[in-house]
Protein backbone atom coordinates (compact mmCIF):
# COMPACT_ATOMS: atom_id res chain seq x y z
CA UNK A 1 0.00 0.00 0.00
CA UNK A 2 1.25 3.40 -0.66
CA UNK A 3 1.58 6.00 1.65
CA UNK A 4 2.40 9.54 1.25
CA UNK A 5 5.79 10.99 2.60
CA UNK A 6 3.97 12.93 5.43
CA UNK A 7 2.57 9.74 6.98
CA UNK A 8 5.77 7.62 6.83
CA UNK A 9 7.80 10.36 8.74
CA UNK A 10 4.90 9.90 11.03
CA UNK A 11 4.63 5.98 11.00
CA UNK A 12 8.54 5.79 11.48
CA UNK A 13 8.30 8.20 14.98
CA UNK A 14 5.70 5.78 15.84
CA UNK A 15 7.15 2.27 15.24
CA UNK A 16 10.15 4.29 17.52
CA UNK A 17 7.86 4.15 20.84
CA UNK A 18 6.21 1.01 22.03
CA UNK A 19 2.60 0.78 21.24
CA UNK A 20 0.47 0.46 24.60
CA UNK A 21 -0.10 -3.06 23.69
CA UNK A 22 -1.09 -5.79 26.49
CA UNK A 23 -0.46 -9.03 25.78
CA UNK A 24 -2.72 -11.79 27.16
CA UNK A 25 -2.97 -15.41 27.61
CA UNK A 26 -6.54 -16.35 26.06
CA UNK A 27 -8.00 -16.83 29.13
CA UNK A 28 -7.27 -13.26 30.68
CA UNK A 29 -8.60 -11.80 27.56
CA UNK A 30 -12.31 -11.61 29.08
CA UNK A 31 -11.44 -9.58 32.15
CA UNK A 32 -9.42 -7.31 30.43
CA UNK A 33 -12.32 -6.61 27.90
CA UNK A 34 -14.51 -6.21 31.23
CA UNK A 35 -12.30 -3.38 32.68
CA UNK A 36 -12.45 -1.31 30.10
CA UNK A 37 -14.72 0.35 27.67
CA UNK A 38 -13.42 0.46 24.79
CA UNK A 39 -11.10 -2.73 23.57
CA UNK A 40 -9.34 -3.40 20.64
CA UNK A 41 -8.15 -7.40 20.79
CA UNK A 42 -5.55 -8.82 18.05
CA UNK A 43 -5.66 -12.38 17.67
CA UNK A 44 -2.41 -13.40 15.78
CA UNK A 45 0.11 -15.94 15.53
CA UNK A 46 4.17 -15.91 15.38
CA UNK A 47 4.17 -18.93 13.66
CA UNK A 48 6.28 -18.87 10.72
CA UNK A 49 3.49 -20.91 9.00
CA UNK A 50 0.63 -17.98 8.84
CA UNK A 51 1.91 -15.81 5.86
CA UNK A 52 -0.96 -13.53 6.87
CA UNK A 53 0.25 -12.65 10.51
CA UNK A 54 3.99 -11.38 9.13
CA UNK A 55 3.62 -7.93 10.14
CA UNK A 56 0.82 -7.77 11.58
CA UNK A 57 1.79 -7.17 15.22
CA UNK A 58 3.73 -4.12 13.82
CA UNK A 59 0.51 -2.12 12.28
CA UNK A 60 -1.30 -3.02 15.24
CA UNK A 61 1.87 -1.54 18.03
CA UNK A 62 1.76 1.70 15.59
CA UNK A 63 -1.87 2.07 15.92
CA UNK A 64 -1.95 1.70 19.63
CA UNK A 65 0.77 4.56 19.81
CA UNK A 66 -1.40 7.40 17.99
CA UNK A 67 -4.25 9.31 19.47
CA UNK A 68 -7.55 8.64 19.07
CA UNK A 69 -11.01 9.22 20.80
CA UNK A 70 -13.00 7.55 22.32
CA UNK A 71 -10.04 6.40 24.21
CA UNK A 72 -8.96 2.33 23.21
CA UNK A 73 -7.44 -0.06 25.28
CA UNK A 74 -5.53 -2.47 22.84
CA UNK A 75 -4.85 -6.04 23.66
CA UNK A 76 -3.15 -9.03 21.42
CA UNK A 77 -3.36 -13.13 22.10
CA UNK A 78 -1.18 -14.92 20.30
CA UNK A 79 -0.62 -18.62 20.27
CA UNK A 80 1.48 -21.48 18.03
CA UNK A 81 0.80 -23.42 15.92
CA UNK A 82 -1.48 -21.19 14.01
CA UNK A 83 -4.44 -23.22 13.11
CA UNK A 84 -4.88 -24.59 17.15
CA UNK A 85 -7.06 -21.49 17.81
CA UNK A 86 -7.92 -21.56 21.56
CA UNK A 87 -11.28 -21.19 22.72
CA UNK A 88 -13.23 -17.57 22.53
CA UNK A 89 -16.71 -18.94 22.22
CA UNK A 90 -18.06 -16.83 25.46
CA UNK A 91 -16.57 -13.50 23.34
CA UNK A 92 -16.49 -13.79 19.38
CA UNK A 93 -16.56 -16.56 17.10
CA UNK A 94 -12.73 -17.38 15.63
CA UNK A 95 -12.21 -19.00 12.16
CA UNK A 96 -8.83 -17.64 11.53
CA UNK A 97 -5.86 -15.14 12.33
CA UNK A 98 -4.78 -12.22 11.92
CA UNK A 99 -8.08 -10.59 12.82
CA UNK A 100 -8.81 -7.52 14.72
CA UNK A 101 -11.82 -7.51 17.29
CA UNK A 102 -13.52 -4.24 18.76
CA UNK A 103 -15.76 -4.23 21.69
CA UNK A 104 -17.48 -1.24 23.77
CA UNK A 105 -18.40 -2.42 27.70
CA UNK A 106 -17.87 -6.19 27.09
CA UNK A 107 -19.92 -6.73 23.94
CA UNK A 108 -18.72 -7.31 20.40
CA UNK A 109 -19.18 -4.47 17.74
CA UNK A 110 -17.30 -6.10 15.51
CA UNK A 111 -14.09 -7.22 13.40
CA UNK A 112 -11.37 -6.42 11.16
CA UNK A 113 -10.45 -9.28 8.49
CA UNK A 114 -6.53 -9.54 8.11
CA UNK A 115 -3.70 -7.50 8.19
CA UNK A 116 -4.11 -4.79 9.66
CA UNK A 117 -3.40 -1.50 6.57
CA UNK A 118 -1.37 1.71 7.92
CA UNK A 119 -2.07 2.88 11.62
CA UNK A 120 -4.10 5.71 10.33
CA UNK A 121 -6.31 3.98 8.09
CA UNK A 122 -6.75 1.21 10.54
CA UNK A 123 -7.84 3.21 13.08
CA UNK A 124 -10.45 4.84 10.37
CA UNK A 125 -11.74 0.77 10.27
CA UNK A 126 -12.11 0.69 13.63
CA UNK A 127 -14.29 3.97 13.84
CA UNK A 128 -16.48 2.52 11.05
CA UNK A 129 -17.41 -0.57 13.44
CA UNK A 130 -17.85 1.80 16.09
CA UNK A 131 -19.93 4.32 14.47
CA UNK A 132 -22.14 0.73 13.03
CA UNK A 133 -21.50 -1.92 14.39
CA UNK A 134 -21.47 -4.96 12.22
CA UNK A 135 -22.83 -7.27 15.32
CA UNK A 136 -25.82 -4.87 15.29
CA UNK A 137 -27.05 -5.15 11.95
CA UNK A 138 -26.87 -9.12 12.45
CA UNK A 139 -28.86 -8.82 15.56
CA UNK A 140 -31.25 -6.89 14.07
CA UNK A 141 -31.85 -9.66 11.01
CA UNK A 142 -35.01 -11.21 11.11
CA UNK A 143 -34.50 -14.83 12.36
CA UNK A 144 -36.47 -17.83 11.89
CA UNK A 145 -38.25 -20.16 14.19
CA UNK A 146 -35.63 -22.19 16.46
CA UNK A 147 -35.45 -26.11 15.93
CA UNK A 148 -38.17 -27.47 18.35
CA UNK A 149 -35.85 -29.57 19.47
CA UNK A 150 -32.17 -28.87 19.92
CA UNK A 151 -30.46 -31.87 21.18
CA UNK A 152 -31.16 -33.85 18.66
CA UNK A 153 -27.69 -34.75 16.63
CA UNK A 154 -27.34 -32.43 13.43
CA UNK A 155 -28.48 -33.83 10.06
CA UNK A 156 -26.42 -33.49 7.56
CA UNK A 157 -27.92 -30.56 5.58
CA UNK A 158 -27.80 -28.96 8.90
CA UNK A 159 -23.87 -29.60 9.00
CA UNK A 160 -23.65 -28.72 5.68
CA UNK A 161 -25.52 -25.08 6.68
CA UNK A 162 -22.42 -24.55 9.30
CA UNK A 163 -19.78 -25.68 6.58
CA UNK A 164 -21.11 -22.70 4.67
CA UNK A 165 -21.22 -20.13 7.24
CA UNK A 166 -17.82 -21.38 8.34
CA UNK A 167 -16.42 -21.35 4.67
CA UNK A 168 -18.29 -17.58 4.18
CA UNK A 169 -16.23 -16.13 7.57
CA UNK A 170 -13.36 -18.06 5.95
CA UNK A 171 -13.69 -15.86 2.65
CA UNK A 172 -14.52 -12.81 4.75
CA UNK A 173 -11.23 -12.88 6.76
CA UNK A 174 -9.21 -13.35 3.28
CA UNK A 175 -11.11 -11.36 0.81
CA UNK A 176 -10.86 -8.56 4.31
CA UNK A 177 -6.79 -9.04 4.05
CA UNK A 178 -6.71 -8.80 0.54
CA UNK A 179 -8.44 -5.42 0.50
CA UNK A 180 -6.42 -3.95 3.24
CA UNK A 181 -3.29 -5.01 1.05
CA UNK A 182 -4.74 -3.54 -1.96
CA UNK A 183 -7.21 -1.18 -1.75
CA UNK A 184 -7.44 -0.52 -5.32
CA UNK A 185 -8.95 -3.69 -5.67
CA UNK A 186 -11.54 -3.53 -2.60
CA UNK A 187 -14.59 -3.37 -4.66
CA UNK A 188 -13.96 -6.39 -6.57
CA UNK A 189 -13.39 -8.45 -3.68
CA UNK A 190 -16.14 -7.83 -2.09
CA UNK A 191 -18.34 -7.78 -5.12
CA UNK A 192 -16.96 -11.73 -5.03
CA UNK A 193 -17.70 -12.14 -1.52
CA UNK A 194 -21.19 -10.31 -1.77
CA UNK A 195 -22.07 -12.90 -4.95
CA UNK A 196 -21.02 -15.82 -3.15
CA UNK A 197 -22.95 -14.88 0.28
CA UNK A 198 -25.93 -14.64 -1.62
CA UNK A 199 -25.65 -17.77 -3.85
CA UNK A 200 -25.55 -19.21 -0.67
CA UNK A 201 -27.76 -17.27 1.49
CA UNK A 202 -30.68 -19.71 2.17
CA UNK A 203 -27.86 -22.20 3.66
CA UNK A 204 -26.42 -19.17 5.90
CA UNK A 205 -29.66 -17.72 7.44
CA UNK A 206 -30.06 -21.63 8.30
CA UNK A 207 -26.89 -21.44 10.08
CA UNK A 208 -27.65 -18.39 11.79
CA UNK A 209 -30.70 -19.87 12.92
CA UNK A 210 -29.28 -23.43 14.18
CA UNK A 211 -25.86 -21.33 16.22
CA UNK A 212 -28.83 -19.52 18.68
CA UNK A 213 -30.59 -22.26 18.97
CA UNK A 214 -27.64 -25.27 19.30
CA UNK A 215 -25.79 -23.97 22.73
CA UNK A 216 -25.41 -27.13 23.89
CA UNK A 217 -21.41 -28.73 24.67
CA UNK A 218 -22.32 -31.96 22.44
CA UNK A 219 -23.28 -28.85 19.52
CA UNK A 220 -19.96 -27.26 20.51
CA UNK A 221 -18.08 -30.44 19.72
CA UNK A 222 -19.39 -30.85 16.78
CA UNK A 223 -19.20 -27.52 15.64
CA UNK A 224 -15.72 -27.70 16.49
CA UNK A 225 -15.06 -30.53 14.44
CA UNK A 226 -16.69 -28.53 11.54
CA UNK A 227 -14.26 -26.23 11.72
CA UNK A 228 -11.20 -28.43 11.36
CA UNK A 229 -12.98 -29.85 8.64
CA UNK A 230 -13.99 -26.97 6.86
CA UNK A 231 -10.33 -25.25 7.37
CA UNK A 232 -8.68 -28.12 5.90
CA UNK A 233 -10.92 -27.84 2.71
CA UNK A 234 -10.66 -24.45 2.38
CA UNK A 235 -6.91 -25.37 3.04
CA UNK A 236 -7.02 -27.57 0.00
CA UNK A 237 -9.04 -25.30 -2.12
CA UNK A 238 -6.39 -22.71 -1.70
CA UNK A 239 -2.94 -24.63 -2.77
CA UNK A 240 -4.44 -27.15 -4.55
CA UNK A 241 -6.91 -26.26 -6.74
CA UNK A 242 -5.53 -22.49 -7.15
CA UNK A 243 -2.05 -23.47 -6.55
CA UNK A 244 -1.14 -20.31 -3.46
CA UNK A 245 1.24 -20.99 -1.21
CA UNK A 246 -0.28 -20.61 2.26
CA UNK A 247 3.31 -19.40 3.69
CA UNK A 248 3.46 -15.89 2.79
CA UNK A 249 1.14 -12.99 2.55
CA UNK A 250 -0.84 -13.00 -1.02
CA UNK A 251 0.40 -10.93 -3.80
CA UNK A 252 -1.95 -9.16 -5.72
CA UNK A 253 -2.43 -11.49 -8.44
CA UNK A 254 -2.99 -14.03 -5.67
CA UNK A 255 -5.89 -12.01 -4.30
CA UNK A 256 -7.56 -11.97 -8.10
CA UNK A 257 -7.29 -15.12 -8.58
CA UNK A 258 -8.96 -16.06 -5.01
CA UNK A 259 -11.89 -13.11 -6.16
CA UNK A 260 -12.16 -15.26 -9.59
CA UNK A 261 -12.41 -18.57 -8.29
CA UNK A 262 -15.14 -18.03 -5.71
CA UNK A 263 -17.75 -18.14 -8.03
CA UNK A 264 -17.38 -21.82 -8.64
CA UNK A 265 -16.59 -22.58 -4.63
CA UNK A 266 -19.56 -24.70 -3.05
Amino acid sequence: MRILWGGAMMLAAVQAVAGPVTELQPQQLAAFIARHEYVVVQLTSPDPGCGYCKGADQTFDQAAALPHQPALAFARVQWTPWRKIPDFSKLMKVYGVPTQYVFNKGKLLGDISGRPPAAPAFLAKVDEVIADPPADRVAAEPQAAAPEAPSVPLSEAEQGALRQMIRRDALKLVTGMCANRFPDHARAYQDALQAWSGAHQAGLNQAATLMLARTSRADAAVMSKLVDAEQKAMQAWHTGKLGLSMQKAPAMADCDKIAAAMKDLP
